[in-house]
């Protein structure tokens, strides 16, 4: 799995974590949200489950917290497009072996999200999938 799948986790680190002049605002309720991902990567397949918290500031513009968390990340986004409950948007991520892109298709409500993406490494072809529903609170 190696450098694809954490190509996979960086992309699920920029879902988790764009705003583009006159896109619609893309916000979640704030929170704390329980994820499963799903990836199949270089005939690797894994899931995982974990937890994330969306503050206030993050959870009321996902379009911008993406694109903040792909400037941390060897990671670009790109073609970012919203219409009322879906986002979609392009990342394209820089590794020693070549270049990683996925296409990724987000549905969204306020207690929601799901990405699923799609793409090719050096390696082969990438898909994953993340589901998660907020679950409560954050924890101090």
């Amino acid at each position: 799995m190696g450098a694809t799948v954490k190509t996979g986790i960086s992309v699920v680190a920029l879902m988790a974590l764009t705003c583009v002049p006159g896109e619609a605002q893309v916000s979640l309720r704030p929170g704390l949200y329980e994820r499963v991902l799903e990836v199949d990567a270089d005939g690797s397949t894994g899931k995982t489950k974990d937890t994330i918290c969306w503050s206030p500031e993050d959870a009321k513009d996902v379009v911008k917290t993406i694109a903040t968390a792909g400037k941390e990340t060897d990671c670009k986004v790109s073609d970012v497009k919203t219409a009322p409950g879906k986002l979609t948007f392009n990342v394209s991520c820089k590794e020693a072996k070549g270049v990683t892109t996925t296409a990724n298709d987000v549905t969204y409500g306020p207690d929601f999200y799901t990405n699923v993406s799609k793409g090719k490494s050096e390696g082969g072809p990438i898909s994953q999938k993340v589901s998660a529903k907020r679950i409560g609170e954050c924890k101090k």
